[in-house]
């Protein structure tokens, strides 16, 4: 952590004061929220002290950003080992950016993770970014949010904006000769969707080269644009099967009822991508779930994306919602992270 952090200590998302939910809806989500944390922290562990050992020997360290009011949260940056770190960490005091590259170091990767805005922390989905970060030698760049409902919308997008904004400054527009990739995994990929309309629009001055999503939230499911209404089944279809049984239930009065969004603009592309611009938007991958209520929230923006030109390539995975990120301590998740990795080489060939 860097000295400004110490001296501006992070405030956690899930320690604000309760706003509009219910204190027994905020208690039982408090206690999911420790519930979910203390089980990825374990199946990380169980991995890296398994067959993903190799992984611990990428480099991480947190730096600050700066809210307002004395409200800070940190962001996270990964490198694949020592010397790239010490390369990586040169460009906050004008380091020599020839020196990264040299290295190998191959993009700038922004991560933003899942949780329905309401769960999820740095720590959640750590085990991916090293795995992209080892794997292809990217510098990746893993942004905090503050939760919903102590902070409805639309402080998720707001904080996630900033955080990018403040690794931009520091790391990613000191290395203009690689490519910059931005991930949203579930809820991260309703950010990462609004973040690179916002670049590609350019009301946010960052660069997007690629695209990555991961069963992204890209519309609330009762506000469907008309031309996809017939193609966005899955709500139905999938509300009984696989793991999440009445996950469309769950998505309508929890997700979506914490998230706070005015029901003018549920409607609009100032709360869901689905219903923004597509021209003009860079090379994306993006997969879904086949059991997944959220599938053809994926496959809509994909088809959306098609529309305007875009190179898109969509993948179909099965089971439910990201299961692989409750099992990263089993073969079967490590396949399909391999696999995903595999996937993102690709995009950035």
């Amino acid at each position: 952590m860097t000295e400004e952090a110490k001296i501006i200590p992070a405030i956690q998302p899930d320690v604000q004061a309760p706003s509009s939910a219910s204190t027994t809806a905020l208690d039982e989500l408090r206690i999911r929220r420790k519930e979910y944390r203390k089980h990825q922290l374990e199946t990380q562990e169980a991995a890296l002290k398994g067959k993903l050992s190799f992984l611990s020997e990428v480099e991480t360290w947190e730096d600050l950003v700066v809210l307002g009011d004395g409200v800070g949260l940190t962001y996270r940056v990964y490198a694949k080992n020592k010397d790239v770190a010490h390369a990586v960490k040169g460009l906050r005091e004008n380091g020599s950016p020839d020196e990264v590259t040299s290295l190998g170091v191959s993009g700038s990767f922004i991560y933003l993770h899942g949780g329905g805005w309401r769960v999820g922390d740095l720590d959640s989905e750590d085990l991916t970014c090293r795995r992209l970060c080892y794997t292809l030698n990217l510098a990746v760049f893993s942004i905090n949010y503050r939760k919903v409902p102590e902070h409805p919308y639309p402080t998720p997008i707001t904080d996630a904006k900033a955080g990018i904004l403040a690794a931009h400054e520091c790391y990613i527009s000191k290395l203009p000769s690689l490519p910059v990739l931005i991930f949203g995994s579930s809820s991260g990929g309703h950010l990462a969707g609004l973040i690179t309309q916002a670049a590609v629009q350019r009301t946010l001055d960052i660069r997007i080269d690629r695209v990555v999503l991961r069963g992204p939230v890209t519309v609330h499911p009762d506000h469907v644009p008309e031309r996809f209404r017939d193609q966005y089944t899955s709500y139905d279809s999938n509300n009984q099967r696989g793991e999440f049984r009445d996950m469309a239930t769950s998505m309508r009065d929890g997700v979506f009822g914490m998230a706070g969004i005015p029901l003018d603009f549920v409607g609009t592309e100032q709360a869901f991508p689905l219903w923004g611009r597509f021209d003009g938007h860079p090379r994306t991958y993006i997969e879904v779930c086949e059991d997944d209520v959220l599938r053809d929230d994926g496959l809509c923006y994909a088809a959306a994306l098609k529309e305007a030109g875009v190179e898109v390539k969509a993948k179909i995975r099965k089971g439910d919602h990201t299961w692989w990120l409750k099992r990263y301590d089993t073969e079967d998740a490590a396949l399909v992270e391999e696999d995903f990795v595999q996937e993102v080489g690709l995009l950035l060939a």
